[in-house]
């Protein structure tokens, strides 16, 4: 296994910011992205989604090799903030590299140009109701829905997702309680048989030491004496 010394090493071989690099993990895991910051401990990789730290001791070696993330910034850094068309290309070009969050940067530069431009819109999740765009969740709030459990529906439905909930809920306690008070009548029971052998056994040992007395009339006296 590579030393941390040794992987700190091939980690300052380019500039922190020209870095595109295959991070492999001991075990065969690996990430793929752009280191961003590295210390004595720790290198963080931004994968396109988000920046992932991870330990040197868990870094088996790494690959540099050029990224989506290095093509993603040549491309921008081509782009004026007013080229509202090079700026939708740039994010859907990213959406399609799975860089998420640079993909959602160049589409909001879309949106401060072109604050109507639909696929813009649609791609940083916003929804058009009623003539005007708005998040997805507004646009829920706006029809009525209500958000019950993690889903939205209308409040019929969530009165009887909850009452289906009770239900169930009452079910399975019934069973418990169930189940509880039948271990409650076996081990009473149990008890009942472990008091009842010890009796029988205490009964029987008190036969077996009781002294018998034969002939108590005349017992150890010669005759005619």
């Amino acid at each position: 296994m590579r030393t941390a010394g040794f992987l700190l090493s091939l980690v300052f071989l380019m500039p922190v910011a020209l870095l595109a690099d295959d991070v492999y993990l001991v075990g065969g895991a690996r990430f793929s992205g752009r280191i961003v910051e590295q210390t004595e401990t720790m290198v963080s990789i931004d994968i396109g989604a988000g920046v992932v730290g991870v330990a040197l001791s868990r870094v088996n070696y790494l690959v540099k090799a050029p990224s989506a993330l290095d093509a993603y910034d040549q491309k921008a850094a081509r782009l004026g903030q007013k080229d509202a068309e090079g700026w939708r290309k740039l994010g859907r070009w990213a959406g399609q590299e799975g860089l998420g969050a640079p993909s959602r940067y160049a589409y909001q530069i879309v949106l401060v140009n072109l604050p109507d431009d639909a696929e813009a819109r649609e791609a940083l999740g916003f929804v058009r109701l009623d003539g005007r765009w708005m998040t997805d969740e507004e646009s829920y709030l706006t029809q009525g829905y209500v958000k019950y459990d993690g889903e939205w529906m209308t409040p019929a439905e969530a009165q009887q997702a909850q009452e289906s909930a009770a239900a169930e809920q009452a079910r399975q306690d019934a069973k418990r309680l169930a189940r509880d008070e039948e271990t409650a009548k076996m081990q009473a029971e149990a008890q009942a048989s472990k008091v009842e052998k010890q009796a029988q056994w205490e009964q029987s040992t008190q036969n077996w030491t009781r002294p018998r007395l034969y002939g108590l009339v005349g017992y150890g006296r010669t005759p005619g004496l």
